[in-house]
């Protein structure tokens, strides 16, 4: 997860519009196992900063993944991405 914490640290790095399609990108990676072993948290993080940017995308994902969720688990990744949108 810490390469894309610092990866993702300002708008000038990327194009305002396409920063929540990253986001979002960076959701599903997580939550199929792209790249990374699955971990629904921060999938549920990446994809809750994702819609909170604007991807429409990522809110229909990450209501899906909600579903499946404990309600622990829920908890851990809103408080991570209330924490990052705080940093960022």
């Amino acid at each position: 997860m810490a390469r894309f914490d610092f990866e993702i640290t300002s708008d000038a790095a990327m194009g305002g519009e396409n920063r929540a399609d990253i986001l979002c990108e960076m959701g599903l990676a997580y939550a199929t196992g792209r790249g990374q072993p699955v971990d629904l948290v921060a999938a549920h993080k990446w994809l809750n900063i994702a819609a909170i940017k604007g991807s429409d995308r990522a809110a229909g994902l990450r209501a899906d993944l909600a579903a499946t969720m404990s309600k622990t688990d829920l908890a851990a990744a809103l408080r991570a991405a209330r924490e990052w949108m705080t940093v960022h």
